[in-house]
């Protein structure tokens, strides 16, 4: 409360009270946009405002039906594009992205290949993990990046009524 800050002779008089009263909203507001601000400046805290800036620098449009964790992502997969590259920096940015748990990854270093299954609970940075592979992973070696689906095998411990969906695609991508 803004009264507790001035001397007590001043709090006593009913006019400084009500300006102070009146004063409060205004302050808190004040005090949330400074927050916000200082939020902005990191990527993984930054507001919807702080992200739309980030954007502008990097020249990234955005879909309209982006949540603001996939844009913060396309950002993170933009500014972690530091060389060189390697397969311990590609793990690193696979968990920073992604988390530990939440992708396969095998690389083949006889025949050149470089295969990494994602899981279908983070089907929604699919896009922005694929980008950087393809900014970071060299061209003689061959990215097999696949969402690691629902299948057969997964499903039929269930029954049909425990399910609860329509079609087999919306039993595919949904995470069980």
């Amino acid at each position: 409360m803004l009264l507790n800050y001035l001397p007590k002779f001043l709090q006593e008089i009913e006019e400084i009270k009500t300006i102070m009263e009146i004063s409060e909203p205004e302050v808190k507001q004040i005090y949330v946009e400074i927050e916000n601000i200082l939020k902005d400046l990191f990527v993984l805290d930054a507001t919807e405002n702080g992200v739309i800036h980030y954007e502008k620098i990097l020249s990234i449009f955005p879909k309209f039906t982006d949540s603001l964790e996939k844009r913060k992502n396309d950002i993170l997969a933009i500014y972690n594009r530091v060389l060189p590259f390697t397969y311990k920096t590609l793990i690193q940015k696979l968990n920073s992205m992604c988390g530990e748990e939440n992708y396969i990854i095998d690389l083949d270093y006889d025949n050149f290949s470089l295969y990494i299954k994602l899981n279908l609970e983070k089907k929604d940075v699919y896009q922005s993990v694929r980008n950087m592979l393809e900014d970071i992973v060299p061209v003689n070696i061959f990215i097999k990046f696949v969402l690691d689906y629902n299948t057969w095998g997964k499903i039929s411990k269930f029954r049909w009524k425990d399910i609860e969906v329509d079609t087999w695609e919306e039993i595919k991508e949904k995470p069980m």
